[in-house]
């Protein structure tokens, strides 16, 4: 989802987490706006989210749904200093999820005493810790500058060891990135622009679906930002990003067996190189829209991963009478695979952040300057550990937010 304007912004203060993220270029602004926006040398600024969840995660060959209860706590903070030429943010988010409502029937990998309770038809469901945090700087060299860079690890523990199922593992990731922004302003001073570049890495393993799973990533992107008025912008980006999984062989047309991907040590590693092209319209009157395209291309040395997709999305965005504010957002991928996809665990693994397919519908409302209440609904359609094939997943939110 993508960060309104400033102007849309300063409607208030309740867009909460799911538009918390700044811009970076919004500390590229004139010397005069500069002086007036950071009228102290330094400031703090920070955001408290609770949030209770229930969500249930069903495999679609399976007809009873995996259930859930999620307590979260997220906090963003931002340490202004400089005269606000300088910035570093610090953000969290972490929760406790526990399963139940499942009567057997899960199949999939387990343990082997999980299998014996299945088989009695009495499942013993593991709960999971989730932590995720942040840390990013930006500097602003000049007026026409900022350098950035980031930090972040992310991690999901079960209470019960060597569990797995329906598209959960435990893992840890971790990442970092670099970038710069460019002011353009000089090019046409009535219709500013940005130019965005940057570097990124990330290395996550799973616990007992490394073999397959577990990956490593370089890349880097590019992308250009215009302003047309104070309603519209336009952005267009391009990545790539090239992934390596050091435990899953090349699968070639000519093997039978589709488990000779992860035999023998001395094939050739799979590895991936994904280029992504995509383009974004923002409209922020009345009626907030976000709409973006993106094409994704993934050239894979591997038989059966090779793919293009078409990925859409749309926000809307609007202020309701009472103190409340409205929020719509979806996002649907039409993926081609350019050979026959062999049949085997070979997709990708739910790490919170897969939106194959999405709707999401969010109601907050302003309790006091200081406290926000809101109501979450979203449906995913995500694609599952066997590639071409899907699992759905419905979360159900409250929560309150703390902004002082």
């Amino acid at each position: 989802m993508t960060t309104p304007p400033r102007a849309v912004r300063k409607r208030g203060r309740r867009l909460g987490a799911a538009l918390a993220l700044v811009a970076s270029a919004s500390l590229l602004t004139s010397p005069a706006s500069a002086q007036a926006q950071y009228e102290r040398n330094w400031r703090y600024d920070q955001d408290v989210h609770l949030s209770y969840e229930f969500d249930d995660n069903v495999q679609e060959k399976l007809q009873d749904p995996t259930r859930a209860q999620v307590a979260r706590i997220s906090y963003r903070g931002e340490f202004h200093w400089a005269g606000g030429d300088q910035r570093l943010t610090f953000s969290y988010n972490g929760g406790f999820k526990r399963h139940f409502g499942v009567d057997g029937g899960l199949g999939g990998p387990t343990t082997q005493a999980a299998a014996e309770q299945e088989v009695a038809g009495d499942l013993d469901l593991s709960s999971q810790f989730v932590n995720e945090g942040n840390v990013s700087y930006l500097r602003r060299v000049s007026d026409d500058l900022a350098v950035t860079a980031r930090l972040g690890i992310k991690d999901r523990t079960w209470t019960q060891d060597d569990f797995f199922f329906i598209n959960e593992d435990a893992f840890r990731r971790y990442s970092a990135s670099a970038g710069v922004v460019l002011n353009l302003d000089v090019i046409d001073p009535d219709q500013p622009a940005r130019l965005e570049a940057g570097v990124r890495y990330a290395d996550i393993s799973f616990d007992n679906l490394d073999p397959h799973f577990g990956n490593w990533l370089y890349g880097g992107h590019v992308s250009l930002s215009k302003r047309f008025d104070e309603e519209l912008e336009a952005r267009w980006s391009y990545s790539w990003d090239r992934i390596r999984f050091p435990g899953r062989g090349v699968y070639t047309p000519q093997d039978t067996d589709p488990t000779n991907i992860i035999r023998g040590v001395g094939r050739e590693r799979q590895e991936d190189h994904v280029h992504e092209l995509g383009t974004e319209l923002e409209w922020f009157g009345e009626l907030g829209v976000v709409a973006d395209y993106r094409f994704r291309f993934n050239d894979s040395n591997s038989f059966g991963f090779t793919y293009f997709s078409h990925n859409v999305g749309l926000q809307l965005l609007r202020d309701l009478p009472w103190g409340m504010f409205a929020q719509a957002y979806g996002r649907v991928e039409l993926r081609s695979f350019t050979e026959p996809v062999p049949s085997f665990t070979g997709g990708s693994l739910d790490i919170g952040e897969t939106e194959n397919n999405v709707l999401m519908f969010r109601l907050v409302k302003d309790v006091s300057p200081d406290y926000s209440v809101e109501m979450r609904y979203a449906r995913y359609r995500n694609e599952s550990i066997t590639l071409n094939d899907f699992y759905s997943k419905n979360i159900y939110s409250v929560g309150l937010t703390y902004h002082p």
